[in-house]
């Protein structure tokens, strides 16, 4: 039987090596070069090296999963000696004027001791529900499920967490994560950013689609407007049986523009609570220096800093790269190029739509959606701005070449045109009290000359409207979590926010 090597970590940058080698080896073969992703996942999951490895992280996370239920047990189980009797009285067995089954312990300026044990079992039950660990946790240690014998998890009132948290980046992670935060109770929850909330190259100005799975975790994070808002383009999928019949079902995935979903995460933390700062630069959620704190400023520390950040943008914070131990292999990359077509709809209600051409070179991924929101098309609007003041200061500052700019100004003006004319559309109503709506159309390919075709043929129909280009380069973090108090650098680091 496979067993846990503790001296082995499936992190370390050597074995992560053998698996990347290995998994390009498969790649380069010509029969998986011609696959679908998940086809490719497959060939490659059977690959035994990756198996392997896979199977000796999931094996770490267990280790370290059992370790703090042990821990949890111990302490329940001290928590218990000196609150045995406020927690039958939580549960109406005993009674006792400071407790019942629904009141808070929050009431109170300061916590008698029985009630401070009650109080810290209360939450580390809290914890094991959050994590779905309790059925497991009552499994391994069943000296506790005798506390749940009269409901006491299920009677927990809502708690706050006396946590101040500070998130830096509010993109589509961090947004989630200020808003999930307050909902869970964290008492202060400070969210940052150094782009503005709204506009050109704003936080919410993305217009790339994405075909979604996580909406599963956004529904614990988001409150049910801002949630509602985001599965009401969840995909669907055609079912035809042997017999002829067919059915319409549920996708596990749901279509967002990116920006959009951004920004409904965002209005979620505010009515949550959550406090918001764009427009920040560096030295708005770093400190120069720790020398010299007063005992006030140490108190207003935060006790945790979620950074939220792609692995280019975690250089801006000194320190940060070295102390997550980052990986990264810069002879493997992808460039690839995306476009956003948009045209007036046929469609009179939502839609979406995935058209898929596999291959190593040759695929694409293009989702379609029919849309009736005009900050969709604010944000498009935003984006060709910025994308043309961008572009003309290129000119600037390198010169024109072969007319450039004079076909810059004309691809500029067609495409305003093309969004303003659909703005205008969407201020009508039809005689039926019907909406008028648009397809939304973005598509990205590898950079090379077939997918280049395709992009021209998609330009020859008038409706391209965006198109840029990115690269996709490998970087794994094997930390991503640091402790002050684990090392002198980590408090260093630390210190900065």
């Amino acid at each position: 039987m496979d067993t846990l090597n503790p001296s082995v970590n499936p992190l370390d940058y050597s074995r992560l090596d053998e698996i990347v080698q290995l998994i390009k080896a498969e790649l380069s073969k010509p029969d998986i070069r011609l696959l679908n992703n998940r086809a490719v996942q497959a060939k490659v999951f059977q690959i035994p090296q990756v198996s392997h490895n896979m199977a000796e992280l999931r094996r770490t996370e267990e280790a370290l999963r059992q370790e703090i239920l042990k821990k949890i047990s111990v302490l329940t189980h001290k928590f218990q000696e000196h609150s045995i009797d406020v927690t039958l009285a939580r549960a109406g067995i005993l009674s006792d004027s400071r407790v019942h089954a629904g009141s808070s312990l929050e009431q109170f300026d300061s916590l008698d001791f029985d009630l401070l044990c009650l109080d810290a079992k209360e939450r580390l039950y809290m914890l094991l529900n959050q994590y779905d660990w309790l059925k497991d946790f009552y499994r391994f240690y069943p000296q506790h499920f005798y506390e749940n014998s009269f409901q006491f998890v299920d009677r927990i009132p809502p708690k706050k967490l006396h946590v101040k948290v500070k998130v830096v980046g509010l993109g589509i992670a961090g947004s989630l994560a200020v808003s999930g935060l307050k909902k869970n109770g964290v008492e202060t929850v400070i969210g940052y950013d150094r782009r503005a909330r709204n506009g050109p190259r704003s936080v919410t100005s993305r217009f790339q689609n994405a075909s979604w799975r996580a909406y599963d975790i956004a529904e614990k994070m988001l409150d049910d407007e801002s949630f509602q808002h985001l599965v009401q383009y969840q995909q669907r999928l055609n079912v035809t049986y042997d017999d002829g019949t067919s059915v319409v079902m549920s996708s596990d995935r749901v279509q967002i523009i990116l920006g959009d979903a951004v920004d409904s995460a965002l209005e979620s933390a505010e009515r949550y609570g959550a406090e918001l700062c764009f427009d920040c630069d560096a030295y708005g959620f770093l400190k120069s220096g720790t020398e010299g704190k007063t005992e006030e400023e140490d108190a207003n520390d935060f006790d945790i800093v979620a950074l939220f950040a792609g692995a280019h943008t975690s250089s801006l914070v000194p320190g940060l790269k070295e102390e997550m131990n980052m990986h990264s292999w810069k002879d493997l990359s992808s460039p690839c190029c995306l476009w956003l077509e948009v045209k007036k709809s046929e469609r009179k209600s939502a839609y979406t739509a995935r058209d898929i051409e596999n291959g190593a070179e040759k695929w694409h991924f293009t989702i379609e959606a029919a849309r009736n929101s005009k900050r969709d098309l604010v944000r498009v609007r935003d984006n060709l701005i910025a994308q043309h003041l961008w572009n003309l200061r290129k000119f600037q500052e390198y010169g024109d070449v072969d007319n450039d700019r004079e076909a810059e100004e004309k691809q500029h003006e067609a495409a305003m045109k093309k969004v303003e004319s659909l703005l205008n559309d969407l201020e009508e109503k039809k005689d039926d009290g019907s909406e008028e709506r648009y397809d939304y159309i973005f598509s990205n390919a590898p950079d090379n000359e077939y997918n280049r075709a395709k992009l021209n043929a998609a330009k020859a129909k008038g409706n391209v409207v965006m198109e840029g280009k990115y690269t996709v380069d490998i970087t794994i973090a094997p930390k991503s979590m640091i402790d002050s108090s684990s090392s002198e650098s980590a408090q260093k680091l630390l210190d900065q926010f």
